[in-house]
């Protein structure tokens, strides 16, 4: 039974409208975006998909100042993207984040050139196999997946595809303790 991931996103959705609290919960973050960003090496350049935004959407945020590049922000959940777009828009960055309503696991992704896959969004093997597309569509591309410590894999799924990562950076996060790498061509293995 998912409970801890049911209460974040219940939090998540009553505080969203909080400024205050988008920073102060945003912040232990910043250091763990910058090491995922150089781990796949994001640019001015690149378009980033944020799987898995939530109503408070601050990877995309922080994935958007960090590094400059465009980000599309996804998730399942309406009333997460109502919020994320409220979000985005009271931190005057609608010109470089824009948020969309989509199952990553099932349906048509925008192209992009990364990813970079939240703890929360599931079923990652699906997501998985569906990024491939998305970021095949523009020759190529890299996913970053946040996986939750071993005691907590019952509570946020991790992959179970086959597959090595390309690379990995370690974090001290409570529910997760590492983001591995994956390239196109090692997703397309299991697509």
């Amino acid at each position: 039974m998912r409970v801890i991931s049911v209460f974040v996103a219940a939090l998540e959705r009553r505080l969203a409208a909080q400024p205050w609290f988008f920073r102060l919960y945003a912040y232990p973050y910043r250091a763990l975006v910058g090491r995922e960003l150089r781990l796949a090496g994001v640019g001015a350049r690149d378009t980033v998909l944020n799987i898995g935004c939530g109503s408070l959407p601050f990877t995309a945020v922080l994935v958007a100042e960090l590094s400059g590049a465009r980000v599309i922000g996804v998730d399942c959940d309406r009333e997460a993207v109502v919020n994320a777009r409220a979000t985005v828009a009271r931190l005057g960055l609608r010109r470089r984040i824009r948020i969309i309503e989509a199952d990553a696991a099932r349906d048509p992704l925008p192209a992009a050139d990364v990813a970079v896959v939240s703890l929360q969004a599931a079923p990652k093997t699906a997501i998985h196999a569906n990024l491939t597309r998305a970021l095949a569509r523009r020759g190529g591309g890299r996913a970053v997946f946040r996986l939750p410590r071993p005691a907590l894999e019952a509570e946020y799924e991790t992959l179970s595809a086959p597959v090595a990562a390309h690379g990995v950076v370690r974090h001290r996060m409570p529910t997760f303790d590492r983001s591995e790498l994956y390239l196109v061509a090692f997703l397309r293995s299991v697509a």
